[in-house]
């Protein structure tokens, strides 16, 4: 009996400090939040490990990436996929954020839409970003990078042979019964 008693004072302790070690593990595993700048104008605000391999876009200050909903093929400026985050703003100041900050990384904007999902669509060189801004439901905004190599233009001169002219001055004919 008496060589119990100890262990029954031990046993309260190991649960604080195993307590506390799962909280630690679980503050520094992936996922944190994001410390870039206000405006994040270059690769060298970027302090976060998740976001340094996209240094050709424009990270809000205080983002998490959502890693079940990212889908990332290749690394640095040639990278297509899925990159999905999570921003404490409001989808108002998300919007503003990459509208804003998306052309200081080198894209131009081909066109933008405000509304419930806002949708912003950006081109650089060979790829097209297509940027979605929705609010989520206890507040801040989910935010989805969709980047894809762009596709080739259509050849003026296939646009007129797919699609066969009458020559001048031909009529048609309808048959009488």
């Amino acid at each position: 009996m008496d060589k119990i008693a100890p262990l029954k004072q031990i046993r309260p302790h190991a649960l604080i400090v195993g307590g506390a070690l799962l909280i630690a593990a679980g503050c520094t595993f992936g996922g944190g939040p994001v410390s870039t700048s206000g405006t994040s104008t270059g690769s060298s605000s970027r302090t976060a490990v998740g976001f340094a391999q996209f240094p050709d876009i424009a990270v809000p200050a205080g983002a998490t990436m959502d890693v079940e909903r990212s889908l990332v093929l290749g690394a640095r400026d040639d990278w297509i996929g899925r990159l999905s985050m999570k921003t404490g703003g409001s989808t108002s100041d998300s919007y503003d954020f990459f509208l804003r900050e998306m052309p200081k990384f080198g894209w131009q904007e081909i066109t933008s839409v405000r509304s419930q999902v806002s949708v912003l669509t950006y081109s650089r060189s060979n790829r097209i970003a297509t940027i979605q801004i929705r609010r989520k439901t206890l507040g801040g905004s989910a935010v989805d990078i969709t980047v894809s190599p762009r596709g080739r233009p259509p050849a003026s001169s296939a646009i007129g042979a797919s699609m066969p002219a009458s020559p001048a001055g031909a009529t048609e004919s309808v048959p009488t019964r």
